[in-house]
């Protein structure tokens, strides 16, 4: 969700929709990467979009995603919250779900998940609008809960690997500044943190009239939440992540500008320290998802993350996955997932060595579909185990047990990886 977007009529020729298969309890080898188209518009009377991963304690993957009804338009606009389950690793999928749908044109979209580990506690956010304004031109002046000329940040939860969920809470008077025209949770997932604290990210057109990242954070499993500082102007929809010393860094759509922007606090998401243009990470203005990849690590895996965005300045196009060995200072591996148009992407560890991508794409249109594809670490060579050609020898590509893996040539990445050299 953003102001040009909201503003543009959004154009985009889409398939029929399509049925999602049934989970089966079948045990599932994952040796090659697999594909599943989880939402196929057929506008305008449908469109999906805004695709959100979780992974519960139990393992079950959750996704979440916008139905758009009539219109591919953000807020105001007729959206129900939809939900897929798998339990067999992303192989199969339950029939789709409407877990919110509101009559027209009132909406709730843009939603984002947060798995809280220690009770197994899945909270899933969403925007909601009485149907009159929007993110551009919400009002300030009031946080109350029946205010119609604002957006309004709900959250559910479900207490039984997301089969049924509570009634919402709406947040705003815990968390919405009156100053603020209006604020919405960044799509995809939140986090929680080393001490037990969950961050939402959240973006805010403020009393300035320009867009902020921020995060809204819970330190009682999600009971209650507070509002952290604004981050510098001109951020938008964003990620939080928590680095190996504790530090949460905020990856951020730019505003301006082709490369996402970074900044860093050293105390759980409250304050931020200044906004850093990232030049590994080129970005056409879209949201965009970062991980770590085993955030219980003790050794070298405890500095990998992954990041994944339609890789351009131009376009949305070119939806690629990125591999850092060291806590995001560089980014030298690289796999294009998508070469043509590609929208939001969300990312998730769904094994001990498999991540997912769930994301808009199509042929015409930049989200004329949501598809869910994973891949094995190892497929990076990440763990020096032969899992690509039969022409590769065992244990021969290491890119993160290598101090020189920025420098890594093409020809010794898994076949459909490439060095960070051969993107630019």
């Amino acid at each position: 969700m953003n102001i040009r977007m909201s503003r543009l009529a959004i154009a985009g020729v889409l398939a029929a929709a399509v049925a999602v298969p049934a989970t089966s309890s079948a045990a599932v080898r994952h040796d090659a990467p697999s594909r599943t188209d989880i939402a196929v518009g057929s506008p305008p009377q449908t469109v999906y979009r805004i695709p959100d991963i979780a992974v519960t304690r139990r393992g079950t993957i959750l996704l979440a995603y916008d139905r758009r009804n009539g219109s591919a338009n953000d807020l105001p606009n007729d959206i129900d919250t939809m939900l897929v389950r798998s339990t067999d690793g992303g192989a199969t999928w339950s029939t789709p779900r409407t877990l919110v749908d509101y009559p027209g044109p009132q909406g709730c979209g843009d939603s984002s998940v947060i798995v809280e580990r220690r009770s197994g506690r899945i909270l899933l956010f969403c925007n909601y609008s009485a149907g009159k304004v929007g993110f551009p031109t919400g009002q300030p002046g009031t946080n109350d809960t029946t205010d119609p000329n604002t957006l309004h940040l709900q959250v559910r939860h479900s207490d039984d690997d997301g089969l049924t969920w509570s009634a919402p809470t709406d947040l705003n008077p815990q968390v919405k500044d009156v100053s603020w025209h209006a604020y919405f949770a960044s799509s995809g997932h939140g986090v929680q943190t080393s001490t037990g604290r969950l961050i939402q990210p959240i973006n805010v057109l403020a009393a300035d009239g320009l867009t902020h990242s921020a995060d809204i954070y819970s330190d009682d499993a999600g009971a209650t939440w507070h509002a952290g500082a604004l981050i510098a102007a001109n951020t938008d929809e964003s990620k939080a992540i928590e680095l190996p010393d504790g530090t949460i860094e905020q990856n951020s759509r730019p505003s301006v500008g082709g490369y996402r922007f970074i900044s860093t606090s050293g105390d759980g998401g409250r304050t931020f320290g200044p906004v850093a243009a990232a030049p590994q990470l080129i970005d056409p203005h879209v949201n965009g998802d970062v991980i770590r990849v085993d955030p219980a690590a003790k050794g070298a895996h405890r500095d990998w993350l992954l990041f994944v965005n339609p890789a351009s300045q131009l376009a949305r196009e070119n939806l690629t996955v990125r591999l850092s060995c060291d806590a995001g200072r560089t980014w030298p591996i690289a796999k294009l997932i998508h070469p043509g148009l590609s929208g939001y992407p969300t990312i998730a560890m769904v094994g001990k060595d498999r991540f997912g991508v769930f994301y808009e794409n199509g042929d015409k249109s930049s989200y004329a579909k949501l598809t869910f594809t994973t891949y094995r670490l190892s497929d990076l060579g990440a763990h020096g185990r032969h899992t690509g050609s039969s022409t590769a020898a065992r244990g021969t590509v290491r890119p993160c047990r290598s101090s020189k893996a920025s420098r890594m040539s093409s020809s010794r990445l898994r076949p459909g990886w490439s060095s960070q050299a051969t993107l630019a």
